[in-house]
């Protein structure tokens, strides 16, 4: 099917705004009463929009370190969980390991390969919704823009100065407090409205089935008496013999050298063939 085209910025921008998250909606957990009261919200969600954030890398010996802030949010809230707080990484770990919450984001190949060696646990019920849009016909990364703009028809604003800022600081900014709760909360969003928008869309196009190869004839017999059974084991083979080593300087009796001439008796004609050298006997002088 053809490749189809998520909007782009420009189309983007035609569009109302996205309705982002107030600031008391949006939650930085740094004490004990607040870490317990993110994990009640948090661990009693069905479903969370899922982001992460890293500090980014300038130059190629730098080590990453990251991810250091998760963030995960509802329809209605976002909690910002600073991974340098032991209760951060294990309310974190908690909430991403669990199967009953389904966690939603854009984009996480990285992540399911960062997370578990920073908290130790396996991801579950996580769905990357880049792929949803795949399936639709779209480009494999859709991202969140993107995705609010199709699902939503709204326009999420999102500041490439922010992005790049330092993740890892102990104290987040107001602009990236606000930068990273509604990355997971347009998640979040978008998962909600996404049944309706696939409703809409026209049935994706299955790939054609590939034809089913012909079967192979069966085997024709050899031969009178014949069967289609087990064949019998191959004889084996006799040994070859090996030929016999060749005898040398064995003279034929056809080959023996001529009796020797009387003295004064007249040649015999006609004078026999004289054979050849390597196979004359050898003749010692003075004898017959």
């Amino acid at each position: 099917m053809p490749r189809l085209h998520a909007p782009s910025k420009d189309d983007s921008r035609l569009l109302p705004p996205f309705a982002a998250l107030p600031e008391r909606c949006i939650h930085v957990p740094a004490t004990d009463a607040e870490f317990a009261a993110a994990r009640a919200a948090l661990m009693a969600a069905p479903v969370l929009g899922f982001d992460t954030e890293s500090k980014p890398l300038f130059h190629a010996h730098q080590t990453d370190t990251g991810p250091h802030v998760v963030q995960l949010a509802t329809c209605d809230q976002a909690w910002l969980l600073q991974l340098h707080h032991a209760q951060a990484r294990e309310l974190a770990a908690d909430v991403l390991a669990s199967e009953s919450i389904c966690k939603a984001g854009f984009g996480l190949d990285h992540d399911r390969s960062a997370l578990p060696a920073r908290l130790g646990v396996a991801l579950h019920n996580v769905i990357d919704l880049d792929r949803v849009f795949k399936r639709h016909g779209y480009a494999s990364s859709v991202g969140v823009r993107a995705a609010v703009a199709l699902v939503l028809g709204q326009n999420f604003h999102k500041s490439k100065k922010i992005s790049t800022s330092n993740w890892a600081a102990p104290q987040l900014s107001l602009a990236q407090r606000h930068y990273a709760a509604n990355d997971a909360h347009g998640a979040a969003m978008v998962h909600a409205a996404l049944p309706a928008w696939e409703q809409r869309q026209p049935a994706v196009a299955q790939p054609p089935a590939r034809p089913a190869r012909p079967a192979r004839p069966a085997p024709e017999p050899r031969g009178p008496g014949s069967s289609s059974g087990p064949r019998e084991p191959r004889r084996p083979h006799a040994p070859r013999e090996q030929d016999a080593p060749r005898e040398q300087h064995v003279l034929h009796e056809s080959h023996q050298p001529p009796a020797p001439r009387e003295s004064g008796a007249p040649r015999s004609s006609p004078r026999p063939s004289r054979t050849p050298r390597l196979l004359q006997a050898p003749v010692t002088p003075g004898k017959p």
